[in-house]
């Protein structure tokens, strides 16, 4: 049975049958047990008076953290009580026993009554010591909880209290502190919106006060209970450790919550999600030149555009707690957020521009090309076609697929207007093609890298696919390296990322119809990092299509 719950009375009972003084033992043992149990006593006082003045009042049990300390107390005060009550058993009439039993009769009742509060039971009368040939004293059961009487403390007694209460006030500064915190906080519906930074600082500060409120403990132990002064220090003490006990209760399972929330190791993606995150902000980096100088990589983004801002917002929300707690992670996730944002919208704005102003340069260039073409033509001038005239279609072709991307209906009637325009160019040109064919040079070589071999290997064998029989006669590769690109794409409700290089190698392979002739045949190879760096071949264009003027080269000139 716990302390708390026993019955004191009852135990002397006991002890008043099996322990009656024996008329031989010394007087001075007698008087040594009567010291002892006055010193027990003391300390047993001190606890009741801290109870007394905490649940003392109460007319139903208290509960939490101060019925914890009060159940701690009565516990400590009964394990003095009851070898004091033993002493005095067998004190029989030794100096000082009466007053001594007197002072355990009081206390007996004082726990009795506390007890039964505490407990919610009604108290059971205790009996006092026997054995004692002092005269009549009052029963346990008629005593009223008293606290001992106060003294003057005298030196050091005065200066340690001093020194004790000092300390105390910075206890409760302390709990203070934390009985804020436990006010503000108690309300929040939910609790792991709280900044994790302010449960650390909160246990921080209960670990200090714990430390403080220790050294506070150990300064009364050495201070006699009935000092004037303790018993309020005590009180102080023990309304600081019920605060420090509510903080106690809220803020451990809060603060294990929130590290869990905000431990790195809980969010395993989120270097791979922020590096999406920066990546697709490079698509619509600098739109300004992105739409002068890469089309191509302005319709992909374009194209790319609802579902970049989706994937940030996905994003965003499964970083919500971190953003919201402004970690680093989380700070780092909502810029990188902002960033492709609000560069989406950017390049979203320039789009807008480019859509006005599309149409018209397209016409110019078909424009610009028409009068070279009739100048080629009147002055015999092929090299127009090879020339000025591709590359003013080249520019028409590449703002064209950007137009379609941007308005796709302005698109459809802006391509008829550009296939009309190469129709009657192919037609002018027909009519310089043997010219055009003797002016056409070989492509440049300029690529001396340690793969040419595998690359020119695969490009041939990707143009066998085309034409399993056809005769090489010249291999040309007019860069000096690779064109690398690395994007993300969506596709399919995926993101995929993409990392390839790109070389360009000229097949110029002999004309089946023409012996006089070659043919530059241009076949893209690609290596894609993703897949161990594998190489592939794609041709510009299939066998079956009509040829222009400005793809044959005479045979001589590769001889």
């Amino acid at each position: 049975m716990k302390p708390s719950s026993r019955s004191l009375g009852s135990l002397l009972c006991v002890l008043a049958l099996t322990l009656l003084p024996s008329p031989a033992r010394a007087a001075s043992d007698a008087a040594a047990d009567v010291v002892q149990a006055n010193a027990l006593l003391t300390r047993a006082e001190a606890n009741l008076a801290l109870v007394d003045g905490s649940i003392g009042h109460l007319t139903r049990p208290p509960a939490g953290s101060a019925a914890k300390l009060a159940k701690l107390r009565l516990d400590q005060a009964f394990g003095d009580l009851e070898p004091a009550g033993k002493l005095l058993a067998t004190a029989g009439g030794a100096a000082g026993a009466a007053e001594a039993n007197a002072r355990y009769a009081a206390a007996a009742a004082l726990h009795e009554r506390l007890a039964a509060i505490l407990t919610g039971k009604p108290a059971t009368p205790a009996t006092e010591p026997a054995g004692s040939a002092d005269p009549p004293r009052t029963s346990a059961a008629e005593a009223q909880p008293v606290a001992p009487a106060t003294v003057k403390l005298g030196y050091p007694h005065a200066d340690n209290l001093k020194n004790t209460l000092f300390t105390m006030r910075e206890v409760e500064g302390l709990t203070t502190s934390l009985g804020a915190w436990l006010d503000a906080l108690r309300p929040v519906d939910d609790p792991l919106t709280i900044d994790f930074r302010t449960s650390a600082a909160a246990l921080d500060t209960l670990a200090e006060a714990r430390r403080k409120a220790g050294f506070v403990r150990d300064g009364l132990a050495k201070i006699p209970a009935n000092g004037e002064g303790v018993a309020e220090a005590q009180q102080r003490l023990a309304d600081a450790e019920a605060t420090l006990d509510a903080a106690e209760e809220f803020f451990v399972p809060l603060d294990a919550k929130l590290r869990a929330l905000v431990d790195p190791a809980a969010y395993p993606q989120f270097d791979a999600d922020l590096q999406r995150l920066r990546e697709l902000s490079r698509m619509y980096a600098g739109p300004e030149l992105t739409f002068q100088s890469d089309r191509a990589q302005a319709v992909a983004a374009f194209a790319q555009a609802d579902a970049a801002e989706q994937e940030g917002r996905r994003i965003l929300d499964v970083y919500a707690r971190l953003v919201a707690q402004q970690t680093d992670q989380g700070v780092r996730i909502a810029s990188a957020c902002e960033q492709l944002l609000s560069q989406r919208r950017d390049f979203l704005a320039v789009a807008e521009a480019q859509k006005a102003v599309l149409p018209g340069e397209i016409r110019a260039h078909l424009a610009e090309a028409d009068r070279y073409a009739d100048e080629a033509v009147a002055a015999q001038k092929p090299l127009w076609f090879t020339g000025g005239i591709p590359q003013c279609m080249g520019w028409a072709d590449e703002k064209l697929g950007l137009y379609a991307a941007l308005d796709p209906a302005g698109g459809v009637t802006l391509a008829h207007e550009v296939d009309a325009m190469r129709a009657s160019l192919r037609t002018r040109a027909d009519s310089l093609r043997e010219l055009i064919i003797r002016e056409n040079p070989l492509p440049p070589d300029g690529y001396e890298g340690d793969d040419r071999d595998a690359a020119v290997a695969v490009a041939i064998d990707a143009w066998k696919h085309q034409q399993p029989d056809f005769e090489l006669l010249a291999v040309r590769i007019p860069s000096k390296a690779w064109s690398r690109e690395t994007k993300w794409t969506y596709s399919n409700g995926s993101w995929y990322f993409v990392d390839r290089s790109t070389l360009q190698v000229r097949l110029i392979v002999a004309d089946t119809e023409n012996p006089e002739y070659a043919i530059d045949r241009p076949v893209n190879v690609r290596r894609d990092h993703q897949k161990g760096d594998t190489l592939i071949g794609v041709p510009l264009r299939g066998i079956e299509e009509a040829l222009e003027p400005n793809e044959y080269v005479l045979r001589s000139r590769v001889e």
